[in-house]
């Protein structure tokens, strides 16, 4: 679903209603995407900030299907200068996750329809056919990260685990995903599985 060109005509008019149905259209999209580079506190911040810059320059906005494009560019780029500023380096291996970076954005100047794309029937068969492939607990921290929404401290304490072991099992089915998934589906999950 695009935002319709009336809702971003009454934002630039202040209309405050315009506004919260973006935010409650987007904020979820937002922080799923932002989530996959940094923490889920850091990325409800930088979502919140996104919003704030967007409301602050309502008049300037960028008009009709690229305006999709314009919110996840921009919760990209705040992303990335977070990570190149905090992020701990001992935590990652850094050229692999600048790739993944640059492929992400990349794939950020495709078609908006893309996006649409992740609620194709098939789309869901494949990524629940390669779920059945890993470990029962790994496949059920996934779901509760990435369909249910639920921080990384939410499923440890419901699966009574370690905080770093939920984040372990995330890590290691995003890199099982990864390496069966086109570029674009992988990337799509990513990006909008956790909101939908």
């Amino acid at each position: 679903m695009l935002i319709e060109k009336q809702i971003l005509s009454d934002l630039k008019k202040s209309d405050r209603s315009a506004f919260q149905s973006l935010f409650r259209y987007y904020y979820p999209r937002l922080k799923a995407y932002a989530a996959t580079m940094v923490d889920d506190s850091v990325a409800e911040d930088l979502v919140q900030d996104l919003f704030l810059y967007v409301w602050e320059h309502r008049e300037d906005l960028i008009m009709g299907a690229s305006f999709h494009s314009y919110l996840f560019q921009g919760i990209y780029s705040r992303c990335v200068d977070y990570f190149r500023k905090y992020a701990s380096y001992d935590s990652c291996d850094m050229e692999v996750y600048e790739e993944y970076l640059t492929e992400q954005a990349a794939f950020l100047q495709n078609d908006d329809e893309a996006w649409e794309e992740l609620y194709a029937k098939d789309f869901y068969q494949q990524l629940y056919e390669l779920l059945k492939e890993i470990p029962q607990q790994r496949r059920e921290v996934f779901f509760l990260a990435y369909l249910s929404g639920k921080k990384t401290k939410e499923i440890a304490e419901q699966l009574d685990m370690p905080v770093r072991t939920v984040e372990s099992h995330l890590h290691l089915t995003l890199k099982f995903l990864k390496k069966h998934l086109s570029k674009k589906d992988f990337f799509l999950v990513l990006s909008a599985l956790s909101a939908i």
